[in-house]
């Protein structure tokens, strides 16, 4: 089956890095190369939500948070204490309350967003919310200031 970028030109793949902003809720396959352990042994990717956080300068790096279905409960206290909950309510496309990770801030290549097959956008996430993310993000600890920075976080 063909990827997104095996259908988009190079200017449509551009475009659509234009296109994909702070507080945009994706989900795709997302693979170890992205941070990401599949479920079941054998798997080699994983399908999940993540919000878009932020870009490098050249747009060429995209800085994400993974919502999570569940809490791990085999994870520290402090790691457990970094999920803020979203709910159906604010976000029906999630069908159920899930739990955004801000204990991580990762990363995906512009060109393996556009060339990864099956990307779905599913809205945006109020300021409100994005803004308690991002804070968390920033003072989780978990993350080096100059990685924040590179993403637009912190100045």
């Amino acid at each position: 089956m063909a990827s997104l970028g095996d259908l988009l030109s190079q200017a449509s793949k551009e475009n659509l890095m234009q296109v994909i902003g702070r507080g945009d809720v994706v989900r795709m396959k997302l693979t170890k190369e992205e941070g990401i352990t599949p479920k079941n042994p054998g798997d080699v990717n994983r399908n999940k939500y993540f919000i878009v956080l932020g870009k490098t300068a050249d747009g060429h790096l995209i800085g994400f948070v993974v919502i999570n279905s569940n809490i791990n409960e085999r994870l520290s206290p402090k790691l457990q204490a970094l999920h803020y909950p979203i709910s159906p309510t604010k976000y029906p496309f999630l069908g159920k309350t899930r739990f955004v990770f801000c204990g991580d801030l990762k990363e995906i290549s512009s060109d393996v967003f556009a060339n990864r097959y099956k990307c779905e956008s599913f809205g945006r996430i109020e300021e409100e919310d994005l803004t308690l993310i991002v804070e968390a993000v920033v003072q989780s600890g978990n993350v080096s200031p100059k990685r924040l920075r590179k993403f637009g976080l912190i100045e």
